[in-house]
């Protein structure tokens, strides 16, 4: 059995959204069901899975 390689990277790598992505798209006006079909909401939903959050939770 081959273990699998994962290439994670931590929240403060990646940044945070100072707005919405959807404030100035052409579609706003079909939300939110142009977001099952959105190329940007994909890949913000791709690169943010594959993120660690490098918050400590005190009560683990």
């Amino acid at each position: 059995m081959t273990k699998k390689k994962y290439d994670f990277k931590y929240d403060f790598e990646i940044g945070y959204f100072i707005k919405s992505p959807c404030k100035k798209c052409l579609q706003k006006k079909d939300f939110p069901k142009c977001a099952e079909h959105c190329d940007l909401l994909d890949r913000i939903h791709t690169m943010l899975s594959d993120v660690i959050s490098c918050t400590r939770r005190k009560d683990l």
